[in-house]
């Protein structure tokens, strides 16, 4: 195409009014300018966002406590004065078939072991961590401005233990613990608790060349909490006295969100 062909049109100079008025099917192309003025810039960008506003608040579902607890889904949703303590590390379980731990069978040691994973685990709460608990517990009469409590992992634990030695009623006599109510108690209570935590660590299936076949595999890594870290730190509030459960005190801590 020729260069000197291009049709180099003039600087407009007639102002916007002109332009505007200028009647349509005029033989030579007109050149129209519009310019935002900031009241339109504003007006643009109020109805924007009136927009996103109705668009997002029409796919908002109405369980608006849901919503909340799912966005918040890697948070606690209760407070707990452990929380500051706890660790995360991966763990691959043993299997306890052809590998044994120390919690398996029936001896002393095995007993001494499972009573260390919660003995001495009732501990002590200061007030101003007492108050931020979604229960009220109880006041220690000799240690004013504490209170008693305990993680319920240790309970379970205790209850874990109970169902052990319910199984070996022989070995281990008529312990009121063993009473078949306290161990229905104890096996609904792991229920409850294997539930609430779901560990969504994922089962594996491979091919076994022993035995010609895909076997399932229990020694897939599961994200845990570090135990110890927890248990070292509940010993060292632990209560060094039990307190009398028979005396009555006053409690003075306000009515917490949930009561029961």
């Amino acid at each position: 195409m020729d260069h000197g062909s291009v049709e180099h049109l003039p600087l407009v100079e007639s102002n916007i009014e002109d332009l505007e008025d200028a009647p349509y099917g005029r033989s030579r192309p007109r050149t129209h300018y519009k310019y935002i003025t900031a009241k339109e810039k504003l007006l643009l960008v109020i109805i924007v966002l009136q927009t996103i506003a109705l668009v997002t608040a029409l796919f908002i579902p109405k369980n608006q406590e849901a919503v909340r607890f799912q966005c918040r889904s890697n948070e606690p949703l209760i407070y707990s004065p452990a929380d500051s303590v706890i660790e995360y590390e991966v763990k691959s379980f043993t299997p306890g078939r052809e590998q044994k731990t120390i919690y398996q069978g029936l001896s002393d040691e095995a007993d001494h072991a499972w009573g260390e994973l919660y003995n001495h685990t009732f501990m002590k709460i200061p007030r101003n961590e007492a108050v931020l608990l979604p229960n009220k517990t109880y006041p220690i009469k000799d240690d004013p401005g504490y209170y008693l409590g305990g993680l319920d992992v240790f309970h379970q634990l205790h209850c874990l233990n109970n169902v052990r030695r319910a199984l070996h009623r022989d070995h281990y006599g008529n312990d009121t613990d063993l009473d078949e109510e306290h161990v229905s108690h104890c096996i609904d209570t792991i229920r409850q608790s294997l539930m609430c935590s779901a560990d969504t660590s994922v089962n594996v299936w491979q091919w076994s060349t022993e035995l010609s076949a895909v076997v399932g595999y229990s020694t897939q890594a599961h994200s845990c909490r570090n135990f110890e870290k927890l248990r070292d730190w509940a010993r060292s509030r632990r209560l060094h006295k039990w307190i009398d459960i028979r005396f009555f005190v006053e409690n003075d801590l306000p009515d917490p969100p949930i009561i029961s």
